[in-house]
């Protein structure tokens, strides 16, 4: 790997949606995370542009797997779960954890609003881009 190589892998990542990228060879170790409050732009079939962050008018966000792993409801040496239903969130509140190996990564809130419910059940196999918890307004 050369260091010219990190602005298209950045770009990759970026296109796909993914928070954190971590490559380690014999002689390297790069760690790549871009922002969550990112806003991804869509073309719509019309052919404008959205804001995809923007949810419909009454329909519910939904929060998302940023990786495959386990989705917890709680912080494994704590009971109480990080959210229940009917709860106001703030954007960037964590919602739930995912554990991927060793590692617990936080699944944050994409905006304001109330949990409506907790699609994924407790300790669940999730992958990327699967729904874990919807939110209303």
């Amino acid at each position: 790997m050369k260091i010219s190589d990190i602005p298209q892998i950045a770009a990759w990542i970026s296109e796909a949606g993914i928070t954190t990228y971590e490559l380690t060879g014999p002689d390297y170790r790069i760690c790549l995370r871009r922002s969550v409050k990112a806003r991804s732009r869509r073309v719509g079939a019309a052919g404008s542009v959205r804001d995809a962050a923007v949810p419909a008018r009454g329909q519910p966000d939904v929060a998302v797997s940023p990786s495959v792993g386990l989705f917890l409801h709680a912080h494994p040496v704590q009971e109480a779960a990080l959210v229940e239903p009917n709860e106001p969130v703030a954007a960037g509140q964590p919602l739930g954890l995912l554990q991927v190996g060793p590692i617990l990564l936080p699944v944050l809130s994409p905006r304001d609003g109330i949990v409506a419910s907790i699609i994924a059940p407790d300790r669940s196999l999730v992958g990327y881009g699967d729904p874990l918890v919807a939110l209303k307004p």
